[in-house]
């Protein structure tokens, strides 16, 4: 990796081979390939379960130039994600910083686009918008029969086949590395699946003076869209907005779903956490729309842009069939399984 290209920034990836190991070392690997041939560096911080997969781990991480793996046995039991990314910022030198999960398809191109703005003072942290791909569109962009921009371009054209759900905001984030120990970095009370990512947002959407206060802010409400968006996701949801009006989007590559025991119970003992880490913050009154809808409308009109280009950001039926890309995952779906 030449210093005289490199973007200043490094990624931090947390892993553990607890599920799907096979999956996870093939999408780490990719990624530190692709990260490589961008001049970034990436850390994965690996959970050592003792396991065969965890040796294959370290060997294939080993062999890819610019990557650098902190693995060591951090704990037993659930997985502890947000641990893990405060082991591997502890090895973190660049100015800049992206949080990334292994599942996210490494578009490097995109990362360095808002690693400028933050350099360029445009914004001090940005979470970008992630389009959840089906096992058509992951195959499709794996195996280059698209590439990404024209992938994004058949989500806003209302393709279903190739798309899950878009989270805006997601987890993927692009910040700088010294505000990082000033929101405190990850909260390590948060085990197993759920909400550790949104505690960290809010807190250093805080920290910038980017939170809204609202009574409705710790409401846990999805949407298929998420200009439709309640709570905090709506409130988070405006750090989005440019970013969508630009049509960037990162990309979560699809993997079968895990039968994890305890994980309902795992999310709502971190949403219980979340709440009780925030609810000062849930006060004073709703003003105006309580979702995005009117907010980005207006942003458009006042950027005169047509908001008919993004016709797709309002729809937002609810589960409907035609997302569903194999006729046995249709079949599933309207028995409800």
């Amino acid at each position: 990796m030449s210093d005289a290209t490199k973007h200043n920034i490094t990624a931090i990836v947390p892993l553990d081979l607890m599920h799907r190991p096979l999956d996870i070392i093939s999408k780490a690997r990719q990624m530190a390939v692709a990260a490589n041939r961008s001049n970034v560096k990436v850390i994965f911080a690996h959970n050592d379960r003792g396991l065969w997969v965890d040796k294959l781990f370290r060997l294939v991480i080993g062999r890819c130039e610019g990557a650098f793996a902190v693995s060591k046995p951090f704990y037993t039991g659930n997985v502890n994600a947000a641990l893990l990314r405060n082991e591997a910022f502890k090895h973190v030198k660049d100015a800049y910083l992206t949080l990334l999960d292994v599942d996210i398809w490494p578009d490097f191109a995109l990362i360095e686009k808002y690693r400028a703005k933050v350099e360029s003072r445009e914004r001090p942290f940005y979470m970008l918008p992630c389009l959840y791909l089906t096992k058509k569109g992951s195959s499709d962009l794996k195996r280059s029969k698209v590439n990404v921009k024209q992938l994004t371009q058949l989500f806003f054209n209302f393709s279903r086949k190739e798309f899950l759900h878009l989270a805006s905001p997601s987890s993927v984030i692009i910040m700088r590395s010294k505000d990082y120990p000033l929101v405190g970095g990850f909260n390590e009370a948060f085990s197993g699946h759920g909400y550790e990512d949104f505690d960290f947002m809010m807190r250093l959407a805080e920290v910038h003076g980017s939170l809204h206060r609202a009574p409705d802010l710790l409401l846990d409400k999805t949407a298929r869209s998420p200009l439709f968006a309640r709570g905090f996701r709506r409130y988070l949801g405006e750090s989005c907005f440019e970013a969508l009006l630009e049509k960037d989007v990162a990309f979560h590559v699809f993997h079968e779903k895990v039968d994890v025991e305890g994980y309902q119970a795992a999310r709502k003992k971190n949403y219980e956490l979340f709440v009780s880490l925030h609810e000062e913050k849930a006060i004073g009154k709703v003003v105006g729309d309580p979702t995005l809808i009117s907010l980005f409308a207006q942003m458009c009109a006042d950027k005169n842009i047509d908001v008919s280009d993004y016709g797709i950001l309002f729809d937002n039926k609810p589960g409907h069939v035609d997302r569903f890309d194999t006729f046995r995952r249709r079949l599933r779906f309207l028995l409800n399984e």
